[in-house]
């Protein structure tokens, strides 16, 4: 289907459905998509290894009812970190206790982790927190991660004000492989050849966008390194959740990221949420503003853009009932491109029907999404993107999904759906390419693709059909799974790169006394494949197993130890990035 036909389709079912269902948790049975608003606390993670990994979000559930939000990849967005459970229940609970929490590790690889938290204000209604977290590897394949803030909640006897402030440092280096026509290549030894040889970059997108061309000198002898600062601050009032009638929230976010080399990005969220009580029900309207601007110290060699701005505005009406609910709304964005307007409209229209609310309900519904990309997500995504590229944003008019939920017995519940998509402008990741320009090299170097990743786009859509299962055993023993299959078809590419059919993980975390806990992990991706110019390369599937421990000496004192990529299996998560094989962690974490 032609993503032109799909708008014509999408704006016919907006006339006719105009808008969502709200799909809540009842009685143990967990909702599909969970809204939920808390008081602001520093995040702490928990012991782990560091790998290039896809972006993913996990979402904070308790044991025994998780929330099974849109499946997501078992990894994290910057580390592959697999928590200790245990250790970090019982971490909050000393927090509440004594209020300050301190933690640090060390390992093989030079892998360093540092934790700090602390309430400087600690009240029934007002609370100031600050903390400060690191975790680094240091061998070849460095990376470092370290981030500060500070967060700040007031409670009045309807409503609370909050604000953050936090900034943070990221180095790496980039040490995965560059390739030619057939295998890996060495610049530095091709830059060794008599005579200049030029090459013109391929695939250039942005204001500018005319190749530029560079001598083999200029590309051998690029940065090995980089590193990003980015700052945050947020501030906004919301009425507590237990308000009744007139709900809302407003808030302002500020994101700035900068590279060592110039480039930098200010991106602004403002949000605001209203709704109010109408009879049993629920009107409402939700209402974003994206603001993106970009500054570079040397603007006639980046390629660089204009800033731009979006809109997005969700009305809604709710209805709530004891054995069903059900939400009509409509999304529609609007993005301020230089120079015109565009127009991205989707449905949003939900329902569930518990059907035994104890025990089983099922759910359905069409909608859509408009996803704006910035820079500062891109690279945490990706973190060796080529930095000069800013990825289009993300478009999708159709999203239909249902699925069935059921909990045979009091402590199992299971959750299978289907979720299909069309996608526009499906941004997949590739390795930045040369053209040879002039001078003499051998044939197959007349193509290079470097460690740096350019993005391809392309009409998809994606089927998937997953599963999802939570058992746990009076909080001693806990298993949770997820699993998925991904069909993906792209209008204009051979596969889509680097997404996998199958993927899963399996995890666990045993309470095998009072004091000792013990956890695993084990994910699963199936093959995927990479592009190089007009050839795919099929990578190896990821498998990786992890073990973890810990032991808590006293109310004060945890000691932890955990071992990642128990196989040592060297699968790679962008082409030319192997993962660090295995690799241990051991340290202690403390409460005062």
């Amino acid at each position: 289907m032609k993503m032109k036909t799909s708008k014509n389709i999408l704006s016919f079912l907006l006339l006719l459905a105009g808008s969502v269902v709200t799909v809540q948790a009842q009685d143990s049975i967990v909702d599909r998509n969970v809204t939920v608003e808390r008081e602001y606390k520093p995040v702490i993670q928990d012991a782990g290894k560091i790998n290039s990994v896809p972006k993913v979000l996990e979402p904070t559930v308790e044991k025994t009812v998780p929330d099974y939000s849109n499946f997501n990849l078992p990894l994290n967005a910057d580390f592959n970190i697999h928590t200790l459970p245990a250790a970090e229940l019982l971490r909050e609970k000393r927090l509440e206790s004594k209020g300050g929490f301190a933690r640090i590790g060390f390992g093989n690889h030079y892998n360093t982790l540092a934790d700090f938290a602390y309430p400087i204000v600690k009240m029934p209604d007002l609370r100031l927190d600050f903390s400060l977290n690191h975790l680094g590897t240091f061998d070849q394949k460095a990376h470092s991660k370290t981030k500060a803030a500070f967060s700040f909640d007031k409670y009045f006897k309807s409503f609370d004000i909050y604000a953050g402030v936090g900034g943070g440092h990221e180095y790496f280096n980039y040490y995965g492989d560059n390739f030619n026509r057939d295998t890996t290549l060495n610049l530095k030894t091709l830059a060794m050849a008599p005579g200049t040889i030029n090459y013109k970059e391929k695939n250039r997108s942005g204001i500018d966008n005319i190749p530029r061309i560079f001598d083999i000198d200029s590309l051998a002898n690029d940065s090995t390194s980089n590193t990003f600062w980015r700052f945050n601050a947020f501030a906004g009032v919301r009425s507590l959740p237990l308000s009744t009638g007139f709900r809302y929230q407003v808030e302002m976010e500020y994101n700035m990221l900068k590279s060592v080399y110039g480039f930098g990005e200010n991106f602004i969220h403002t949000k605001a949420l209203f709704n109010k009580k109408s009879k049993l029900n629920r009107a409402g309207l939700d209402v974003d503003m994206y603001n993106l601007m970009y500054t570079s110290k040397d603007g006639n060699t980046l390629n660089f853009w204009d800033a731009y701005t979006v809109v997005a505005l969700n009305p809604y009406y709710s209805i709530e009932h004891k054995h069903f609910d059900v939400r009509l709304g409509a999304k529609v964005s609007f993005s301020f491109v230089p120079g015109r307007i565009l127009l991205n409209p989707s449905p949003d229209v939900r329902a569930e029907w518990k059907i035994i609310p104890k025990y089983t309900s099922i759910y359905a519904g069409i909608g859509g999404d408009y996803e704006v990309n910035t820079m500062n997500n891109m690279l945490s995504e990706n973190r060796f993107l080529f930095q000069e590229i800013r990825v289009k944003d993300t478009y999708t008019p159709i999203d239909f999904f249902a699925g069935i939920k059921l909990k045979p017995v009091y402590n199992l519940l299971l959750d299978a759906y289907i979720d299909y998509k069309l996608i526009d402008n499906q941004y997949f990741f590739v390795n930045k390419a040369y053209d040879l320009e002039n001078g003499i090299a051998p044939a197959a170097d007349y193509v290079l693709y470097t460690n740096r990743f350019d993005v391809l786009y392309s009409s998809a859509s994606l089927t998937r059909i997953g599963v999802r299962a939570n058992y746990n055993l009076r909080n001693r023993v806990n298993v949770a799974l997820k699993g998925a299959y991904n069909n993906w078809t792209v209008s204009n590419e051979q596969f889509a790169w680097n997404k996998p059919k199958w993927e899963a993980d399996l995890s666990t975390d045993v309470h095998v006394t009072r004091n000792l806990s013990v956890s695993a992990n084990a994910f699963f991706e199936g093959v995927r494949y990479a592009k190089l110019g007009d050839r795919a390369v099929r990578m190896r599937p990821k498998v990786d197993i992890n073990l973890g421990t810990s032991y808590n000496y006293n109310n004060w004192l945890t000691a932890f130890a955990k071992i990642n990529n128990l196989i040592n299996n060297p699968y790679q998560d962008y082409y030319g990035y192997e993962v660090q094989g295995i690799n241990v962690l051991v340290g202690a974490a403390f409460s005062f």
